[in-house]
């Protein structure tokens, strides 16, 4: 199993070698290995390999378009796996998942973070004044 995961405000990707409880212990491709609590952990995977989620979650980033991500998320809070079946049409796979999640947090202006993996649309007015 391996997991996408939150740490010190960066997303990353490793293998899992262990879990004890609410932790696992995570080797990254690297080598490093760090230790994950299951609060930080926005997916689990069981392909393609951590780093080439990575890769692939990088190639999806660039081609979402945020003004269509904007009104597609609508006025309510979510969480982005709930948006990327209504933006990519099906349950998204984990590079995609991975990849709208990286584009929603690398977008402030676009969509305010309310908690781990879920979001909210900026309203119409903000956004404007912020593209000013």
């Amino acid at each position: 199993m391996n997991l996408f995961f939150e740490e010190s405000g960066d997303f990353k990707a490793g293998a899992v070698l262990s879990q004890q409880g609410e932790a696992y212990q995570v080797e990254m491709a690297s080598g490093k290995r760090t230790k994950v609590k299951s609060k930080d952990v926005m997916l689990q995977f069981a392909s393609p390999a951590p780093a080439q989620l990575l890769e692939d979650a990088q190639v999806i980033l660039q081609d979402i378009d945020l003004d269509f991500l904007w009104e597609v998320a609508g006025e309510d809070e979510f969480g982005f796996a709930e948006l990327g079946t209504e933006y990519f049409g099906h349950a998204p796979l984990p590079h995609e998942a991975a990849g709208l999640l990286l584009r929603l947090h690398s977008a402030p202006i676009y969509f305010y973070e309310k908690g781990k993996g879920r979001y909210k649309a900026a309203p119409l007015a903000s956004l404007q004044a912020a593209q000013a």
